[in-house]
């Protein structure tokens, strides 16, 4: 990738953005005083978070008329005029925007768009990943399959937040057994960025077969470098939302999970949520969207 490590880059364009984009700063100052709580879930740790600002991608209609008629946000033309961008080549060739995520969830929080309006689809794309996680070693990758949670469907994008906030990567790098993790996941881990890569893509493949989705299988990936050691965390699902996101009254829970819920951040953008969710809302909420590792061959 052209340009070598972006980390530094990144935290000088975080720093400027804060300082010269009021809705970026009004919505980061928010999130550094947000209410979080600690829920166990099968002896394992989720923080849930209120966050009100994300209420627009929880609730995001993802009818195919209503994103075509949709104006993108992330292609280059649409950007707000305040909103920097720092360009990368991936050694594929496709070129990407690294931006600041001015409705974050992580405190440091970037979106990585393509270039060009195209798809939100993860083949092809697993090595640019992974090298993004090399460049970005400060961050942990993640991706939204189209029907597992991506707000923005027809847009390529990436997104990434900083080390240390998501409790799965404790886990992971610790070495400890993920059977009992609430969210059934393959996780891969090596020093050689083509081994997760030739890996993944047996695993898409063997999706393909057993859980066929429209417009593709689907998953959640998380995918970070600690230690010239690479890690690469699949969430694959066979659900894009759960029936509490639909269902009205007291059972209602405004909960659309992404790789940053399934990661051990639950995302509540009602207050109520917040204060209710409970470890067997969690299990059945999970049950419903996730598809079993043991249904794969």
């Amino acid at each position: 990738m052209n340009g070598g490590n972006y980390n530094h880059l990144v935290s000088q364009l975080l720093k400027r953005q804060l300082a010269g984009w009021p809705l970026a700063a009004r919505n980061y100052r928010a999130l550094a005083h947000a209410q979080t709580r600690m829920l166990s879930v099968n002896g394992y740790s989720f923080i849930i978070q209120f966050n009100p600002a994300r209420i627009t991608s929880s609730t995001a209609n993802m009818e195919p008329q209503t994103i075509r008629e949709r104006t993108c946000l992330l292609c280059s033309q649409h950007l707000p005029p305040e909103q920097e961008a720092l360009r990368c080549t991936a050694q594929s060739g496709n070129e990407y925007l690294i931006l600041c995520n001015p409705f974050p969830v992580f405190p440091r929080h970037l979106t990585i768009a393509d270039v060009n309006h195209s798809d939100q689809r993860i083949s092809g794309r697993i090595k640019d990943m992974l090298e993004l996680a090399d460049q970005l070693s400060d961050f942990v990758l993640l991706y939204n399959g189209p029907a597992s949670g991506a707000s923005m469907p027809d847009h390529f994008h990436f997104q990434a937040g900083n080390k240390g906030f998501l409790p799965v990567q404790t886990v992971v790098e610790s070495g400890n057994s993920m059977e009992r993790y609430p969210v059934p996941a393959w996780v891969h881990s090596s020093r050689d960025a083509a081994s997760p890569a030739a890996s993944f893509h047996c695993f898409f493949t063997a999706l393909q077969d057993v859980a066929p989705q429209e417009p593709e299988p689907g998953l959640n990936l998380l995918c970070w470098k600690t230690d010239s050691k690479y890690y690469l965390v699949v969430f694959p699902r066979k659900r894009h939302r759960p029936a509490q996101y639909f269902a009205e009254g007291d059972t209602h829970i405004l909960l659309s999970p992404g790789a940053v819920d399934l990661g051990g951040v639950l995302i509540t953008p009602l207050e109520k949520d917040f204060h209710k969710l409970c470890d067997a809302d969690v299990v059945h909420i999970i049950e419903q969207i996730s598809l079993p590792i043991s249904q794969l061959p």
